[in-house]
């Protein structure tokens, strides 16, 4: 294994969406509050059907095709259109994990199939960083983190915090505390609770603790969405 210096594999943050269009190595997305947990927690709870789409018209019109899937969005569909919100405590453990996921959202998606380029795409967030710090570790390539908040508002600093936090641990560094620290100063963490306030304290209470969810989501592009499988199992 290589020691985690930044020589041996490059690890670094995407400030602008053109960065992950070009990039060629391994892309990480982090959507932290939602989109990269709702996936994590999705693969943890069993689902083996698990894709994501580029746009919200491409899943409604698979959602209707296959009757025995579930959406997974927190965009407005028509009422005609059955769906879950974009919630890791939902995806883990309030809805079916025999079913097929489908999964549309305003930032995540949008980061995932910007990476048209990239070698591999992986997600991560808090919950699932040990296993992706060793993961890439053990499999060394340069990588672009990319905050996935670069898609729809630049505001959502969290994504940024985590993305930093993911470059240090993928070099052997814990700066997790720190991070975690910073996110609680803003407002972000009480702004979300009020804004979701059926599942954002639950969902708040998988999204801020550390490697908890043991899954390393990768995605296959495929067209107009992606598959999403756990790395280490294909390894």
């Amino acid at each position: 294994m290589k020691d985690g210096s930044r020589g041996n594999f490059p690890a670094r943050v995407a400030y602008e969406p053109a960065e992950a269009r070009a990039w060629r190595g391994r892309g990480i997305v982090i959507d932290l509050f939602r989109f990269s947990n709702t996936v994590c927690a999705l693969l943890k709870s069993g689902r083996s059907d698990i894709r994501v789409y580029s746009g919200p018209a491409h899943a409604a019109a698979v959602k209707a095709l296959e009757k025995g899937s579930d959406l997974f969005s927190e965009i407005d569909f028509p009422p005609e259109v059955d769906k879950y919100d974009n919630s890791p405590h939902t995806a883990l453990r309030a809805s079916d994990a025999s079913r097929p996921a489908l999964i549309v959202t305003r930032s995540g998606s949008p980061a995932v199939m910007s990476l048209v380029r990239a070698e591999e795409i992986l997600i991560g967030c808090f919950a699932n960083m040990p296993f992706v710090a060793e993961y890439c570790r053990a499999n060394p390539k340069d990588t672009l983190i990319v905050p996935a908040c670069l898609y729809y508002d630049r505001t959502h600093l969290e994504d940024f915090i985590c993305a930093r936090a993911l470059a240090d641990a993928i070099e052997g560094r814990d700066s997790f505390a720190a991070a975690l620290e910073e996110i609680h100063r803003s407002s972000r963490v009480l702004d979300f609770m009020a804004f979701r306030p059926e599942t954002g304290r639950r969902d708040m209470e998988i999204v801020l603790k550390n490697g908890t969810m043991d899954v390393v989501p990768r995605v296959t592009l495929l067209g107009v969405f992606g598959k999403i499988e756990d790395a280490r199992k294909k390894q």
